[in-house]
């Protein structure tokens, strides 16, 4: 009998010791299933066209699995980047919704009008498009070519209800402090079109 019990103790060290490492492999499985990433969220409403600073976003730790790579992490901050499509508060800041195209605290909002045939369908605040100056000929003049005033510049608003009437539609673009002249220029003579650059 003797021999028997120094058997059964000697397996009783093994035993326990599987025991510890089975909890302790489910504890560290449960621990990496539940592994989170801090992601930005807007700490209030944010309408498009709005520049982005330090107190409108904020931190907050989650596990997106594999929508992750859609929404910005920590390392991708979007503090002063412009919101292209409104985000409504707690909500996580994507990489659609931001363009740093558009950012720059030197930034001016230009309105200008559009004939509602030289305004392209679907545009309003928070898209990016390019605008250009075309002079129609008159009495035999020769043709000029369409010129790009400016490329990838966002729209803060568009008065879309004027454009189904078939008057000017009324269009407030952001626009880089140093082309402003640029833009107004080319609303002396000719006419503007407003194209969207992503369709």
């Amino acid at each position: 009998m003797k021999p028997r019990n120094l058997k059964n103790s000697s397996r009783m060290p093994l035993a326990i010791t599987l025991i510890v490492l089975s909890f302790l492999s489910a504890f560290l499985l449960a621990s990496f299933s539940r592994s989170t990433t801090s992601y930005w969220t807007a700490s209030a409403d944010l309408s498009a066209g709005h520049q982005i600073s330090a107190s409108d976003v904020e931190l907050r730790a989650m596990n997106l699995g594999d929508a992750s790579d859609i929404y910005l992490a920590k390392e991708r901050s979007p503090i002063g980047q412009v919101v292209t499509s409104s985000i409504e508060q707690s909500g996580l800041i994507s990489s659609n919704s931001v363009s740093s195209a558009a950012s720059g605290i030197t930034s001016s909002a230009v309105p200008i009008n559009v004939r509602s045939v030289d305004l392209a369908m679907g545009i309003q605040a928070g898209s990016l498009v390019d605008i250009y100056w075309v002079v129609d000929t008159q009495n035999g003049e020769l043709p000029q070519d369409p010129i790009l005033v400016l490329g990838g510049i966002l729209v803060l608003s568009a008065d879309g209800k004027s454009k189904n009437f078939g008057t000017d539609a009324a269009v407030t673009v952001s626009v880089e402090h140093t082309q402003v002249l640029r833009l107004l220029a080319a609303t002396t003579v000719g006419r503007l079109v407003v194209i969207s650059t992503h369709v």
